[in-house]
This record gives structure tokens, sequence and C-alpha cells, in this order.
């Protein structure tokens, strides 16, 4: 993975036509990070995790175990155009075809084909992310275009490519490149911690778990 990556993955979750707009997070927990809704979708009766968690079946069939994590919001059926070798020949790790793991599921708010508020059986649509808060950018064809972000769903291959830092190389307070990897594949969540965490996540950041300051974010990972 050499010579292309720009990250471009901040979280900024805004809602709606009604202004929303979130700062960076406060690495201080989910409670007033950009990611709690409590005081804003009413749907969630005054609750945090329950736009995406359930502590027991939350009787929506179509989404029951299937994505783990007591997930309990809607998730994204769109297509994607994924970073592939025709936009970098040094690209070493294997890309699926399309999202998978974390990155499906952050992609379910941020791809902008889901309202924030599609949880458990609440249809949502009151609340949705403006253009410039989509991680695709825009639209290519039928497909929602990623080639313009840090290629995620991708095998993490520093033995293939030596511009990569081993996983054994530490990752801010999250513990090693490997502890943030999921199944040994980049996703939305090795640079992202959703809950912006205390000790994971970097106060003034958009939830990342490295600082942006002399590009400490790029250079966890990147031999530059």
């Amino acid at each position: 993975m050499k010579k292309l990556l720009i990250l471009t993955l901040a979280v900024m979750m805004t809602v709606g036509i009604a202004s929303f707009a979130l700062a960076a997070g406060n690495g201080a927990g989910i409670s007033g990070s950009p990611h709690d809704f409590s005081g804003t979708i009413p749907t969630l009766g005054g609750e945090i995790c329950r736009i995406c968690h359930s502590p027991h079946d939350h009787h929506v069939a179509a989404q029951n175990y299937l994505n783990g994590l007591l997930w309990n919001h809607a998730v994204t059926s769109a297509s994607f155009t994924m970073y592939n070798n025709a936009w970098s020949a040094t690209l070493n790790g294997a890309v699926d075809a399309q999202p998978t793991g974390h990155s499906k599921l952050c992609l379910s708010c941020h791809d902008g084909t889901v309202a924030v508020d599609n949880f458990e059986n609440h249809a949502g649509g009151v609340f949705a992310l403006p253009t410039y808060a989509e991680i695709p950018g825009f639209a290519n064809g039928g497909a929602r275009d990623l080639r313009g972000t840090h290629p995620i769903s991708i095998v993490y291959d520093d033995a293939a490519d030596g511009w990569l830092k081993p996983v054994s190389a530490p990752m801010g307070g999250s513990g090693t490149i490997g502890d943030v990897l999921e199944g040994g594949k980049m996703q939305c969540s090795a640079c992202h911690d959703v809950h912006d965490a205390p000790i994971e996540a970097v106060g003034g950041t958009p939830l990342l778990r490295v600082d942006l300051a002399g590009s400490a974010i790029c250079l966890a990972c990147h031999v530059k």
C-alpha cells in the first residue's frame, strides 16, 4: 500500500435539514461525543448506545444476528467502487469486492443512503447526513465511489510491502497496529475509535487513534 494514502476517513456525523454540526471528539468517551445522538433523535428516548446496539433481540428479522456487535442499525445495501490496483500498481494487500466488517457498518450512516435515525423498528429519514459528510464523496454511476478515500477492507500486508510498518508497531493508545486491524484487514476502525474512548481516541480530532499533527496518524503505519 505505497504511494497512495491520504487519510480522508474523518468521522463527522451531522444530521439532516436542521443544523446538526458536530465538532471533533474530546477523547472522553461516547457521552457528548460526535456519536452521541441521545439529545437529538427523539426515538432514542435519551439513550446513547441504542442507535447502534441492542442488548436483546430487537425483533427486526432482516437484521437479526447478521452483523455481530448486537447490531441495531439498518445496514447499507448500496454497491461501492473500491480502491484497487487500477489506481495504484503498488497496492499489495488483497481488497474485498465490497466493504466488509466494521467498515460496512460505518458506511451504514456515512454512505449517504441510510438515515442516521434508521435503527431498530424505526424507519427514520428525518435525520440524514449532508453530502459533505458522506465518505464516498460522489457517485460513480449506480455505485458509491470509494476511490477517493483511504483503502478499506484491505489486507494489511506488511510482508509484501516494505513501506508498511510491522503489525507489532504501536498505534497510539490502542496497542499495536495488529490490535486495531480486523481479521488482518484495514477497516475504518483501524484509524478511528467510534466510541471516542479515553486513552484510545485523541481529543480534538475526528475520533482518531493517533493525532493529525505532523501526520502522525499516517506515519503510524507508513514508512515515509
